[in-house]
């Protein structure tokens, strides 16, 4: 499968449709049509923002292979899709973050709260 195939295809397993794709990465929904069927070809910008929007490499939108599936790559997309997002949106998700993460390393003993072993 070419670009225009591969990127009609991931977004409809995704659930999503011309316009609701067009809107996540900036541009007119019609737009999204030119690309699925090949009249139009994305800049290195708007192939990047489809990809992250997508959650798969460029290289799988362009060329084809498999999804994002294993755990830390989508995380990792995960991360980089709140860039998108403005200030006080980036606040808010480092803060939730960092509350997780912080109440995760106190219930594994790695905390301030923790326990200390005694010393001998």
């Amino acid at each position: 499968m070419g670009f225009p195939e591969n990127l009609g295809e991931l977004r409809r397993r995704r659930g999503l449709t011309q316009a609701a794709l067009a809107e996540m990465i900036g541009v007119r929904a019609n737009q999204v049509s030119l690309y699925e069927s090949g009249r139009s070809e994305p800049s290195l910008g708007v192939l990047r923002q489809l990809a992250v929007a997508l959650s798969v490499t460029c290289d799988d939108l362009v060329f084809g292979g498999e999804d994002r599936l294993d755990r830390d790559a989508s995380l990792k997309l995960a991360f980089e899709a709140t860039l998108t997002l403005d200030a006080q949106e980036q606040a808010t998700i480092r803060s939730l973050l960092d509350a997780y993460l912080a109440a995760h390393r106190h219930g594994r003993g790695e905390g301030p709260r923790a326990r200390k072993k005694p010393s001998r």
